[in-house]
C-alpha cells in the first residue's frame, strides 16, 4: 500500500464523514511520509499503524458518543501522534525512544518548524494536539495534572495506540519468554500493577512483560471493550514460545491480564 492510496479500506472509512480540513490533513500527511523510503518495512509499518489508529479512534469516538468537533480533534491527534517516527527511522532505523524520542521530534516538526497549519487551522486546539502527541508515549507517572478536556484526549490516544501495538505485537515471529531473563524492576512494576518503566537494555522477555503491563494503563471502559472485541490479546498469547521452566509464571501472567481485561478496571473518569 502506498500512503496516498485512498481506496485502502482504512483510509476510505476515514473519509466517510470528512471535512475539507481533514481531507487536507490526510493528503499532507500522505505527501510527507511519501518523502521517506517506502521500501523500508519500518516506514510502511508506521504508515499502516497510523491509519489503523485513525480507525480505532473513530470506533472509540462512537462508543463514547463524542460530538463531531471532539471526534475530529481525536482523529487529528490519531493522524499526527506518530509523525515523528518517520524521521526517527531515517536517522537511526530504530523505534527506540532512548536514542531518539519520536514524540519530542513530532512536536518540534509540527510546532517549532511550523507545519501544524498543514493539519490544523484552529489555533485554539493547538495545545490539545501538542499535549496529546507529547504524552502519548511517556510513562504514565510522568504526565502532569491536566484540565479535564485535554486529559480526555491525552488518555484516549494512549489507549488507542496501545490497542494497535497489541495488534502489531501479535504478528511478530513468536516471542520466546523466560522468567529468569526478566529485569527485576520490570517484574516489580508489573506485579505492583504498574505500567513498566522501560530501560535501554531490556530482553525480549522484558519486552513481552511490557506488553502485558499495558493492561494496567487503559483509562476507559470502552477501550477495554474494544481491545476485547478485536481479540488481539488472544493472538498475542498464542504467539509466545514459553521456556519449560517459565510455564507456571506465564500462565499467571496470562490470568492477571485477562482478569484485568474482563473486570474492565479503569483509572480515569469517563468523559
Amino acid at each position: 500500500m502506498v500512503p496516498w492510496d485512498y481506496s485502502h479500506p482504512l483510509v476510505a472509512s476515514f473519509f466517510l464523514e470528512r471535512s475539507d480540513e481533514m481531507d487536507k490533513a490526510l493528503l499532507n500527511f500522505a505527501n510527507y511520509v511519501g518523502e521517506f523510503d517506502l521500501n523500508n518495512p519500518k516506514v510502511l509499518n508506521k504508515i499502516n499503524h497510523t491509519y489503523r489508529v485513525i480507525e480505532l479512534a473513530k470506533e472509540i469516538a462512537n462508543k463514547l458518543n463524542l460530538c463531531k468537533e471532539d471526534t475530529e480533534i481525536l482523529l487529528k491527534i490519531a493522524l499526527l501522534h506518530d509523525i515523528g517516527r518517520f524521521y526517527q527511522i531515517q536517522v537511526n532505523n530504530s523505534f527506540s525512544d532512548f536514542k531518539f524520542d519520536h514524540s519530542d521530534y513530532g512536536i518540534k516538526y509540527l510546532f517549532e518548524k511550523g507545519h501544524i497549519r498543514e493539519y490544523n487551522n484552529r489555533q485554539n486546539i493547538d495545545e490539545i494536539i501538542k499535549t496529546s502527541i507529547y504524552y502519548h508515549n511517556k510513562h504514565s507517572d510522568d504526565i502532569p495534572s491536566l484540565d479535564d478536556y485535554t486529559k480526555m484526549f491525552v488518555y484516549l490516544i494512549r489507549d488507542i495506540d496501545k490497542i494497535d501495538i497489541y495488534y502489531m505485537a501479535s504478528l511478530i515471529s513468536p516471542f520466546v519468554f523466560q522468567k529468569d531473563k526478566l529485569l527485576p524492576n520490570y517484574l516489580d512494576d508489573f506485579m505492583n500493577q504498574k505500567l513498566v518503566r522501560r530501560l535501554p537494555q531490556e530482553t525480549k522477555s522484558d519486552n513481552f512483560l511490557v506488553l502485558c503491563g499495558f493492561i494496567y494503563d487503559f483509562n476507559y471502559l470502552e477501550s477495554y471493550e474494544l481491545l476485547k472485541e478485536k481479540g488481539y490479546l488472544d493472538r498475542l498469547f498464542d504467539n509466545v514460545e514459553v521456556d519449560e521452566n517459565s510455564i507456571d509464571f506465564f500462565n499467571e501472567l496470562k490470568n492477571i491480564v485477562y482478569s484485568r481485561l474482563d473486570n474492565k478496571v479503569r483509572k480515569r473518569v469517563r468523559c
